[in-house]
């Protein structure tokens, strides 16, 4: 299995990256230019038993991310996702840098991400499968941020011309966009970004984005449905419905229209005892403050061992300090290729 390369693989997004991809089981390489950075982000891979090539290279400097990418492939082969990290983030308004700083900046921002796509993608084509991840970032330019959003406007353009060369041969380029700043504990938590990398790389090619815009709508409908998961799976029936405001609409399966929790608790004792879930959030959107809605795709595997997919739309509401599901639909079931 040859696995994942990350280029800028330092602490927050580069190193949750690799350890959500490490996770299911790939190799991995690290590159970045600090040694010590390097050694701390393979430490970070060690749980998870996966070969492991940390590699010294500066993305601007382009002999020496190519021979690190050279080595890659030679070690761990032709590698299934290569994800560029590296960014230079600096406050800069219009006309306070000099020439010479945002050239560095574009460099690192933009040509390096170039310069690694154009060494693999070729190969990666001729194989007909693969992703080509860039970090981005700022969906709205900033006069304080001059060279940043010119980088990140450099990156979504960068995007859609690798789509255009390779996507027809089944290479999958695409942006995470993350517009605030990265921090653990907070809606942009870098593990949870990290997912939308993983979600990329997996998608089915009649379903490509190309630019995930990250928000805190997410990190909110990715743990209700996670809470929703494993109070079904453990049946606890007081739980789940204790998850869905108490005036929610709910539409299962069934085509039975529901109101409430007491009628949605009826649902879920009516579920065959041992039927399990596996679901994987698809997209999410802020509709307001406190409000935000998302897709998922839920399999549910009944004691027989038969299952039926479906595609769930949910709208959750804010509570308080928690979220809740205001309605719930299920639409399906849905079969390959839809």
């Amino acid at each position: 299995m040859p696995g994942a390369v990350v280029i800028g693989a330092g602490p927050g997004v580069g190193r949750s990256v690799a350890r959500r991809f490490a996770r299911e089981g790939l190799p991995i390489t690290l590159i970045a230019r600090n040694p010590a950075t390097l050694a701390d982000t393979a430490k970070a891979l060690a749980p998870f038993d996966v070969p492991v090539l940390p590699l010294i290279a500066d993305s601007t400097d382009e002999p020496a991310l190519r021979a690190a990418l050279d080595r890659s492939v030679d070690e761990l082969g032709l590698p299934d996702a290569l994800i560029y990290n590296a960014a230079l983030i600096q406050p800069d308004h219009p006309g306070q840098s000099s020439a010479s700083t945002q050239l560095n900046a574009w460099a690192v921002n933009v040509v390096g991400a170039l310069t690694a796509a154009a060494h693999l993608a070729p190969a990666m084509a001729r194989r007909g499968t693969g992703s080509i991840i860039i970090t981005g970032g700022m969906p709205e330019p900033k006069p304080d941020y001059v060279s940043l959003s010119l980088g990140k406007a450099g990156v979504r353009t960068l995007v859609t011309l690798l789509h255009q060369e390779y996507g027809p041969s089944g290479l999958h380029a695409a942006s995470v966009t993350i517009p605030a700043p990265v921090a653990p504990g907070t809606p942009f938590a870098p593990d949870t970004i990290a997912d939308h990398y993983w979600h990329l790389h997996t998608q089915p090619r009649d379903e490509w984005q190309h630019e995930i815009v990250h928000n805190g709508a997410y990190d909110a409908i990715a743990g209700l449905m996670e809470r929703w998961r494993s109070a079904f799976n453990a049946r606890r029936t007081s739980d789940l419905a204790a998850l869905f405001t108490e005036d929610a609409l709910f539409q299962g399966i069934s085509p039975r229209l529901l109101f409430g929790r007491a009628e949605i608790s009826e649902y879920y004792n009516n579920v065959a005892e041992g039927t399990k879930a596996h679901l994987e959030v698809l997209r999410t959107k802020p509709l307001h403050d406190g409000i935000a809605a998302g897709f998922a795709n839920v399999t549910f595997t009944a004691p027989t061992g038969n299952t039926v997919s479906v595609r769930l739309s949910i709208v959750a509401q804010r509570v308080g300090d928690i979220w809740l599901i205001r309605q719930y639909h299920a639409a399906g079931p849905v079969r390959d290729g839809e």
